[in-house]
């Protein structure tokens, strides 16, 4: 479905216009506007493919009105009518997409839209693919069987893997410019905030997700996705702790370890998910503490120690960790070990904060559980 503007001072021509798009399949007819001033000032509040420009206007002519929404809407094509021909010099200068001679017939624009519909690749339906999202370690997309799908900018990475983080929550657009082009003037991160969503949206639909981002005027403007990934390591890890929380057991504990790898969007360093990265560290910390209790009550000290090896290097200046890593060594009766580890931790916070840790070794030694 192509979604559709058109401008033209006469509203002859206007009502003309809207007569013959009517006529044509795969088209919505946003919004019909009479004055050009009006088009710009609610630009950014529409969505739309295409816009239909009248060359010759008053105040602002149809050149200077395509100037003005390439510079804000870049992701928009544009495309002129006019019953002069002499313009189609400036024209073809310009970044038009097509130039269309009045009166509009429903033939001619057939022909422009199909070859917008080709250049820009809408309305080519596909199966839904069976997608499933990871969050922990790089952000990443791939089909069940597998096969990796990459997006092809890392804006239009980002902004998906943003839509997820807010998932089924309408976001502000000043919220999405902040997160995303904080460093650029609004101007700009608005025009950025457009070609990023379009382009999200035509990638999203090449693989037969239609319609999955909502944009609504409500609030100075918002978006939504509307898409649910038939797996996202996010949402089951948050479902497997859930159900450690419901005396879901080891089982629950396993898999929300196995999925939790280096973090949550910890490789791409994204800095609107700072937040949510700490709050799911420590969710995964407090699992890794109940596995190596866990294990350790079971004396299966071998597993507990593989546990505490992850949590050391989740939070490698936590004394107690290398406390209980000691202590597990003494356990095994591995004393080599557990003065190998103290030496490391004395090395370690010496180089790194300037201090010596202070343990009771000798106590530790006489009643290693008491740390468990």
């Amino acid at each position: 479905m192509i979604k559709v503007i058109v401008v033209d001072d006469e509203l002859p021509a206007l009502k003309m216009a809207e007569s013959v798009l009517k006529t044509l399949t795969d088209v919505k007819i946003e919004r019909l506007f009479d004055d050009a001033e009006e088009l710009l000032a609610c630009l950014h509040r529409v969505e739309v493919d295409l816009i239909f420009v009248d060359m010759k206007m008053p105040g602002m002519n149809g050149l200077e009105l395509a100037e003005q929404i390439q510079r804000h809407r870049p992701d928009v094509g544009i495309a002129f009518v006019t019953a002069y021909d002499y313009y189609a010099v400036d024209v073809f200068e310009s970044e038009a997409f097509d130039y269309v001679m009045k009166p509009m017939t429903a033939q001619r624009i057939s022909k422009t839209l199909e070859r917008f519909t080709k250049k820009r690749g809408i309305g080519k339906k596909a199966e839904p693919a069976d997608i499933l999202v990871r969050s922990f370690g790089p952000f990443s997309l791939e089909t069940s069987q597998g096969k990796a799908l990459k997006l092809r900018r890392t804006k239009t990475e980002e902004l998906l893997a943003f839509f997820l983080h807010h998932r089924d929550q309408p976001i502000g657009m000043e919220s999405i410019m902040d997160a995303l082009w904080g460093d650029r003037n609004v101007e700009r991160a608005q025009a950025m905030l457009y070609t990023t969503v379009y382009q999200l949206r035509k990638e999203l639909e090449a693989l037969g997700l239609f319609d999955v981002i909502e944009q609504t005027r409500a609030g100075g403007g918002r978006y939504r996705l509307l898409w649910e990934p038939k797996s996202w390591d996010c949402e089951e890890f948050e479902s497997s702790y859930r159900r450690f929380k419901n005396g879901g057991g080891i089982d629950a504990v396993q898999r929300a370890l196995e999925l939790y790898r280096n973090g949550y969007l910890t490789d791409n360093g994204y800095e609107w998910a700072e937040t949510r990265r700490s709050e799911l560290e420590l969710k995964y910390i407090e699992l890794l503490e109940w596995a190596v209790d866990t294990e350790v009550r079971q004396q299966r000290y071998e597993f507990a120690l593989l546990y505490l090896q992850r949590w050391e290097k989740q939070q490698p200046f936590a004394e107690r960790i290398h406390v209980k890593i000691i202590a597990l060594h003494l356990l095994m009766s591995n004393k080599e070990a557990a003065a190998a580890q103290e030496r490391r931790l004395k090395e370690l916070f010496a180089g790194e904060l300037g201090a010596l840790p202070d343990i009771d070794i000798r106590g530790l030694a006489l009643n290693p559980t008491s740390v468990f």
